[in-house]
């Protein structure tokens, strides 16, 4: 394992999620299957609601294949339970009972009997993998392993067991059951519950009382009342709560809540309500919306598994049992030889080994399961093993497509700044780590997004105890938009030194909990700042193993002296002083890089056989032969920890290490295995080996711990002297136990000689009858010559942290581009797009992608013209520092994947499962709405609009939003008439560019925004003097060159993300080969952006409401907020913002600057006299001379 160990002594059990329902296909475009990697990912909301709300182009949906791994086989037990009941017969009319199976923690008669006789029919099933593919579900659910299938049949084995109960276990069963649910009462009584208000997205402030309220009451009755009056009684324990990996311990998390997992806007929406105690109306609304939505979600469940078989299945969705790390490293060795020292187990604590069915696993499978995948989802499980363990495993797996997508979430520390938890999250300047890993969260490029979670901006500002922050990141491929010839060209160089200090920092930062000065920083802070970092310090994740697999990571990447770059860091790692402890953990280190593929010369055979000469220990005496790498194993007697288990328990989440001591040299191992058991060695020498028989009882149990840990046998033999030790980390949380343990921590230790407790050996133990499964190491690739064409090398600033350059090598080999740099002609570099540049050589052209944005029009030439090279030195531009840019055009990003356009920070919606709602005749209860569009704008922007009538530099992405907010507040007169017609305007122009009609604002609940049903119909001579006859009252939006421009950009992204038809051969997208076309044309109203493609499909309503000619020409778009990204700027509102609402120009509806008004009534004002003389035949009818 590369996460360190934590003592095993409370686990929570999450049979429920916290964060309400997402599309995991919500990047994807309509043509491409879905392979899906959820891991921890709970309960099956996010299936579901995928399901329901994804887009397909025509009757025959998507197919969906789904991974699920969870470390908790009781959720995917409880999950396999759902979907089996969703596809037996009749289903649609038991989706009450199958609610409260699954929600609730009372039960009625019917629902329990239902829940009894589904595992009588299950527990079968589950004897075999075979027994399993032969039953009436094995094409809606597959095991990945006979261990997951196992442990799922064993709690349905439980829960069915609990009917059997005799009147002595059914008492102790309804006591424990009860006594839990008391104790989070209790825990809750006095306080108020903020965590589920999330799931109500934009109307947090509506639902924070009424979902405070209602979580107290499900803990007190085990059920969710809709006020219906026909509810039957619940006095029945759910057992489907009551087991877990604690066993029959009542162990459910204190945050349960079964309408977390729901979109609780829509019952809000439009219902009226104000920002007011309306507890008792606003509970049963949003306990029936959860009830509604689920029902939803489940019939379009069953619609698609009962039309489909086996063979043609279109929703596969496949459980896998265990640790999400090693799952990872387990599907990324299936097609890798199976070579390596470390075995790869199911989790931590246990002894078993990842063994995947070979009928779905394997090169010769016949219809073998993904390993490879297009999304990602890692739910919040950066919290649980650290953003770095995650991403090394998981990018591997990620599909090489520009729509494929890694998704990662956490909640974090709520009192950091947002650009100071992205950093302590990736341990590195944000595009350094992202160049170095090959991913990059979408919206740092596009500095927006089209998802909220204002939300925690919200509670933050109502509660200022409130100590988290979600926070959601979509990870996309750095090669985004290039084609694949480039990507093979482009190859990353560094400087060995440059790239020793920034990996050594990247190091620095993974073990900064070791940082003596940090730990005194903890101390000197108040009460309730000490406690709160206290509570986060304790939390470690990264091992030295951590390091060397993200090395290893990183070296499939960048070309370099990999030898050179180990040995300095080597040296930088030894020579620097800042943590207390961080040289003690070297050997470990040195083992981990050697296991991960680097050859370090003080560790090959010859040295081994060297110093084994020298030092002649006493454990290798009777070996033949010593590998490079061996295993320590430590037995551990029960009476050792039986006398600290409890406080070990209560610390928290205390970490465990190994320690080597002998003499004055102290050695520390944290990536090691453990488990209860009895450890049975047999053979002698080398060929010693050792099985574990695992106490299923575990931390429960009587049997000893046996952990094991991997170290360089030269290092080993220095130490053989000395003694073996299991300790617990010290930290500041663990500062209590010193009295019992001593300042050593020790738990207990042995003799390294001493074989009644230690014992060396080739490999580690395992399992009794487990086969070897291996993690595969990954090897530096060999440089090849003749594959290189331009490489990129990456120029480091002083700090050695922060990209300073890109350099591009351009080897011309065309012979007309040869024949003029040997003239003599001048070469010339210009931008060709965010991270492309084009270089000139008199007609010869050449377009150089960069991994990441750069500034070409700053950039400096080398050129060799007798070598016959250009090299292009380009600075790196991308940074957390958001200032006032003019030429935004390219952050709106879309590319080709195999013909496709697809979209870079725009997630994708199905609009006719986005639920519309009607506007409150109350204008307070409609001020959920303004204040949500206006967290579009950062703090900085919010100050720029207020000072926005002064001279300065012109915020392209600050007008943009503007005109979005005058479109959303004027479609929902939120600050004056209603319009729903609009037009773009550029005043340098004849006439408009783009014609806007809304028909329907809508909820984009997946997203916890809101998003305007429109339609656009091009401007262009042929069209808009018909349209101008058949649409009267537009409001039009003046919009200058840069934003016109910037709406050529993002026109036909807001299309695209709800396309629901074909993109034709002809696709003018195709035949230009650029999205948007005509780029640069800005607003000429002759070069419409979008294809026509998608021209009068489904255009019934605007046929209906305005006539034939919008009909013809419009096409459907999604117009979204676009959001700041809470990193990068601060969002909120502080006490001297302009919160309200800006005065506007009444025709082009601008705020913000200078107005001029209407000299015969006094009351409308004006940008410019264009705007009034445009709105002269609207206003005059209401211009009255004062």
């Amino acid at each position: 394992m590369s996460h360190v160990l934590y003592w095993p002594g409370r686990i929570y059990f999450y049979p429920l999620g916290n964060t309400s329902a997402i599309c995991l296909t919500e990047e994807l475009p309509p043509e491409r299957q879905a392979d899906v990697l959820f891991l921890g990912g709970g309960d099956p909301r996010n299936i579901l609601y995928t399901v329901y709300a994804d887009a397909s182009l025509s009757n025959e949906p998507r197919k969906l294949d789904i991974t699920c791994c969870d470390c908790e086989a009781a959720v995917l037990a409880r999950n396999t339970l759902l979907f089996t009941l969703l596809a037996d017969h009749c289903a649609e009319d038991r989706l009450s009972s199958i609610w409260n199976v699954f929600y609730h923690m009372m039960l009625d008669e019917t629902s329990l009997s239902l829940l009894i006789e589904q595992c009588r029919k299950l527990v079968p099933l589950a004897e075999s993998l075979d027994s399993w593919r032969q039953g009436p579900y094995a094409h809606i659910v597959s095991m990945c392993n006979s261990d997951t299938l196992s442990e799922i049949g064993r709690f349905w084995k439980l829960w069915l067991g609990t009917s059997n109960f005799n009147a002595k276990q059914a008492k102790r069963f309804k006591e424990n059951f009860q006594n839990g649910m008391k104790s989070v009462q209790k825990r809750f009584e006095a306080s108020m519950v903020v965590t589920p208000v999330r799931s109500a997205g934009p109307l947090a402030q509506v639902a924070l009382l009424a979902v405070s309220e209602q979580f107290k009451r499900f803990w007190a009755t085990g059920v969710t009342d809709d006020g219906s009056p026909d509810v039957k009684p619940a006095n029945n324990l759910n057992p489907t709560f009551a087991f877990s990996l604690f066993g029959d311990e009542f162990a459910v998390h204190y945050g349960t809540d079964p309408l977390s997992s729901f979109h609780l806007a829509e019952a809000l929406a439009s219902s009226g309500l104000e920002l007011s105690n309306q507890t008792g109306l606003v509970i049963p609304k949003i306990v029936l919306t959860a009830r509604q939505q689920f029902n939803t979600w489940c019939k379009a469940v069953i619609r698609r598994v009962h039309n489909t078989s086996a063979s043609s299945a279109s929703l596969t969705v496949r459980m896998y049992a265990g640790e999400a790390l090693a799952f990872c490293q387990a599907l990324y060795s299936v097609n890798r030889p199976s070579v390596g020292h470390t075995p790869i187990f199911i989790a931590p604590w246990r002894r078993s080994v990842v063994q995947l069915d070979d009928t779905l696993y394997s090169p010769n499978a016949h219809s073998p399961a993904p390993t490879s995948f297009n999304v990602i989802d890692t739910s919040n499980l950066i919290d649980h093993v650290g953003l770095l363990n995650l991403l090394t495993v998981t990018i591997p797996l990620l599909s090489d497509s520009p729509s494929s997508t890694l998704y990662t979430e956490a909640l974090l520390p709520a009192g950091d700044s947002p650009a100071q938890r992205i950093l302590d999250q990736v341990c590195g300047n944000l595009s350094t780590i992202s160049l170095l890993l090959g991913v990059v969260p979408s919206a740092y490029i596009s500095r927006f997004s089209t998802r909220s979670n204002t939300s925690e901006t919200m509670i933050q500002a109502i509660l200022r105890s409130y100590t988290q922050y979600h926070e959601r990141l979509a990870w996309k491929r750095i090669s985004f938009g290039h084609s694949s010839d480039s990507l093979q060209e482009a190859e990353l160089s560094f400087t060995p030194s440059q790239l020793a200090r920034t990996l050594f920092d990247i190091y620095s930062r993974m073990f900064s909990d070791q940082d003596l000065g940090k730990q005194r920083a903890i101390m000197s802070l108040d009460n309730s700042q000490m406690a709160q970092k206290i509570q986060f310090s304790g939390i470690i994740h990264y091992t030295r193993r951590s390091f060397a697999l993200l090395i290893a990571h990183i070296s499939t990447r960048v070309r370099c002296d990999w030898n050179r770059v180990i040995n300095d860091l080597k040296e930088l790692i030894l020579n620097d002083r800042t943590p207390m402890v961080g040289g003690n953990f070297f050997h470990e280190m040195a083992c981990h890089l050697y296991l991960a593929g680097f050859r370090l010369p003080w560790s090959n055979p010859t040295e081994v056989q060297k110093c084994r000469s020298n030092e002649d220990p006493p454990i290798f005496r009777t070996w033949s032969a010593v590998p490079e790498v061996v295993t320590v194993v430590l037995v551990v007697p029960r009476h050792a920890i039986a006398k600290i288990q409890s406080d070990l328990s209560d610390i928290g989440t205390p970490t465990l290490q190994c320690e080597i001591q002998f003499n004055l040299n102290w050695s520390a191992f944290a990536c090691i295995s453990a488990s209860f058991g009895k450890l049975e060695v047999s053979g002698e020498g080398e060929n010693k080996v050792a099985v574990v028989m695992e106490d299923t009882a575990g931390i429960k149990g009587m049997s000893p711990l046996i952990v094991s840990f991997p170290m360089l046998s030269i290092s080993l033999m220095v130490m053989s002297g000395g003694t073996v030790g299991l300790v617990v980390r010290p930290t500041v949380g663990t500062a209590p136990l010193v009295s019992k343990l001593g300042l050593e921590m020790c738990l207990f230790k042995a003799l390294l000689t001493d074989e009644r407790s230690a014992h060396v050996l080739t490999s580690a133990p395992i399992s009794a009858n487990d086969r070897i499964s291996w993690e595969p190491p990954l090897v530096p690739p060999e440089s090849d010559a003749t594959t290189r064409r331009h490489p990129i090398h990456v120029e480091m600033d002083q700090s050695n942290t922060q990209i300073q350059s890109l350099t591009a090598h351009v080897d011309i080999v065309d012979p007309v581009g040869q024949a003029s740099l040997a003239s003599g002609c001048a070469v010339t570099v210009e931008q060709w797009s965010l991270n492309k540049a084009k270089i000139h050589v008199d007609k010869y052209q050449h377009i150089i992608p960069f991994p990441l944005p750069v500034d070409a029009t700053n950039a400096k030439l080398r050129i060799a013209r007798k070598s016959k090279y250009v090299e292009v030195v380009a600075p790196m531009i991308l940074t957390l520092n958001v200032k006032e840019e003019s030429n935004v055009s390219e952050n709106f990003r879309a590319a080709f994947d195999c013909g496709i356009p697809t979209l870079w920070s725009m997630h994708r919606l199905n609009l006719d499962r986005c639920p519309s709602f009607k506007l409150s005749t109350s204008r307070k209860a409609f001020d959920w709405l303004g204040t949500h569009v206006r967290f579009m704008f950062s703090q900085r922007e919010r100050l720029l609009r207020k000072r926005r009538a002064f001279p300065g530099p012109t915020d392209t992405f600050m007008n943009l939003k503007d005109s979005l907010y005058t479109l959303f507040t004027s479609t929902t007169g939120l600050e004056g008439p209603i319009h729903t017609e609009f037009t773009l305007w550029n005043p340098e122009e004849k006439g408009f560019y783009a014609m806007i009609l809304v028909t329907d604002i809508r909820l984009d609940v997946g997203s916890h925004t809101v998003v305007a049903d429109s339609w656009i119909i091009p401007g262009s001579n042929g069209i808009r003097d018909k349209l101008m006859r058949e649409i009267a009252g537009k409001l039009f939006i003046k919009t200058d060159a840069n934003e016109s421009e910037a709406w050529r950009h993002l026109l036909p992204l807001l299309i695209e993300r709800c396309r629901t038809w074909k993109h034709k051969p002809s696709c003018e997208y195709l035949v230009h080969d650029s999205i948007p076309l005509y780029p640069g044309a800005g607003s000429d109203a002759n070069k419409v952006p979008w294809c026509s493609c998608g021209m009068g499909i489904g255009t019934g309503v605007l046929r209906e409401r305005y006539g034939s000619v919008s009909a013809k020409y419009a096409t459907r778009a999604a117009i979204s907020p676009l959001f700041a990204v809470s990193y990068m700027e601060e969002i909120g509102v502080k006490t001297d913002d302009p919160v309200g609402p800006l005065e506007r120009c009444a025709a082009c509806g601008k705020g913000g600057v200078p107005l001029s008004v209407c000299s015969r009534c006094k009351r409308v004002k004006y940008c410019s006299k264009d705007c009034q003389v445009k709105d002269w035949k609207t206003h005059k009818k209401n211009c009255v001379m004062t």
